[in-house]
């Protein structure tokens, strides 16, 4: 890609970035057209290969994008977790939200994108690059639970896959409902509580809840 697109405003690479990852969010790598991005972006699609020589190049600068940033929210997790001492698996999920609720801001279209992008069956995605995005999750998942009071739960429960069934439920409630605004996303949010307070009153050992 053209390093001068770092030169532009960072409020223009935001715009460009978040029209891509909607864009790219609402369908697949090779039904979404440089031309859609373009008009949402407000740019000519001369101006957008000018920065990014095709929409390959384009999507694969947003997955390392949007990794490395939904790494930065999860870091920014842990450390206010850490911060107020919680160790709670469900408690420390929930104060999650406001985090996310800041990255939604600024990025609307970012968790539809990655989950679509998990799921891409274009050559886009190499291999390699969908190891990487699936060692990712595994290396927030680790670290995540290494900092819980996992000794909360029943005995013979798996925190891993609870952590993979709370996972599932939010990428199916944002597939079904298309949510992006934070307003959309803050009503899933509850919905989602819901069900994990239902699950913690399951999970947990009795003296814990």
């Amino acid at each position: 890609m053209n390093p001068k697109f770092f030169n532009l405003p960072t409020e223009r690479q935001d715009l460009i970035r978040n029209s891509a990852m909607v864009e790219f969010g609402e369908g697949s790598f090779k039904k979404t057209s440089a031309d859609s991005i373009a008009r949402r972006a407000g740019v000519s699609k001369g101006l957008l290969f000018h920065y990014f020589k095709d929409k390959r190049e384009l999507y694969l600068y947003l997955f390392q994008y949007a990794i490395d940033e939904c790494m930065e929210l999860f870091n920014k997790h842990i450390l206010k977790a850490s911060y107020f001492g919680e160790t709670d698996f469900f408690l420390t999920l929930e104060m999650g939200h406001k985090v996310k609720m800041d990255m939604v801001r600024r990025h609307p279209g970012l968790f539809r994108f990655v989950m679509r992008a998990y799921y891409e069956h274009d050559s886009v995605l190499t291999p390699k690059l969908r190891k990487k995005l699936a060692d990712v999750l595994e290396e927030a998942t680790a670290s995540f639970l290494s900092r819980m009071d996992l000794y909360k739960f029943k005995d013979g429960v798996d925190p891993r896959a609870v952590v993979r069934l709370l996972t599932l439920a939010s990428e199916g409630m944002l597939a079904e409902t298309g949510a992006y605004t934070p307003e959309e996303i803050n009503r899933l949010f509850l919905e989602y509580k819901k069900y994990a307070d239902m699950l913690r009153r399951h999970l947990y050992k009795e003296e814990y809840l």
